[in-house]
């Protein structure tokens, strides 16, 4: 079942060796994105979030525009133990709205692609590793669950990056409903229902951008 709604939510076929150049939302708003998304999706070509994608469980994301134009991204997800663990991240304005990119990962450009800001948006990730570029796309949603055109939106996207469905993961939750949601405060306290506060961590990494450069890290989240 968890097979055909992947293929409903990507129905992806392989494309042209040539990937199409898929530009920012055109006059993409930071005020208007930000807030609270929950990542419900994600597909891929990276070899690392293909051998771990099964296990990657849904992640709480809080965004905040910054007066510069950088966006500040402070994300939860699932630790070994039940706890949640925060991770922070800042997102460097690029050229033009809605393109962003984090150096320190080597993510050369991370593109807000479509949104509706009520309900999702879509995330373009690319970077380069081992010499080869690399990309993802990321289904953010306001609720944590599908919606339904953000979905279709995904589908339509995915045959210009030459993504196929075995690429592709919905991510569950992690068996908790999120009691104390991110704030635009510059520390945030999470908790999940039957847990105790949230571990925390200053690293200036996103969870699901782990997968690309700490792959030993995911491995310990499986539960």
């Amino acid at each position: 079942m968890k097979a055909l709604v992947l293929g409903c939510l990507l129905g992806l076929l392989w494309g042209s060796p040539v990937q199409a150049d898929i530009p920012p939302q055109s006059n993409f708003d930071n005020s208007k994105f930000q807030g609270l998304w929950y990542i419900v999706a994600a597909a891929s070509d990276d070899k690392d979030f293909l051998a771990m994608k099964d296990d990657i469980k849904m992640a709480i994301t809080y965004v905040t525009p910054l007066a510069n134009g950088d966006l500040s991204v402070k994300s939860v997800y699932p630790g070994p133990d039940g706890g949640c663990q925060k991770v922070d991240a800042t997102f460097t304005k690029g050229a033009v709205p809605g393109q962003f990119s984090n150096p320190g990962m080597g993510q050369d450009d991370i593109s807000v692609v479509n949104s509706d800001y009520k309900h999702y948006a879509i995330l373009l990730i690319k970077m380069n590793k081992g010499g080869a570029q690399r990309v993802m796309m990321q289904l953010y949603c306001r609720a944590p669950e599908l919606f339904a055109e953000g979905a279709q939106r995904m589908q339509q996207l995915a045959p210009k990056l030459n993504l196929n469905p075995s690429q592709g993961a919905i991510f569950p939750k992690s068996g908790g409903v999120l009691t104390t949601i991110p704030s635009p405060s510059l520390n945030p306290t999470f908790s999940f229902l039957g847990t105790s506060r949230g571990k925390e961590t200053g690293a200036s990494l996103h969870f699901l951008f782990y997968t690309f450069h700490h792959s030993s890290l995911i491995r310990t989240l499986r539960q």
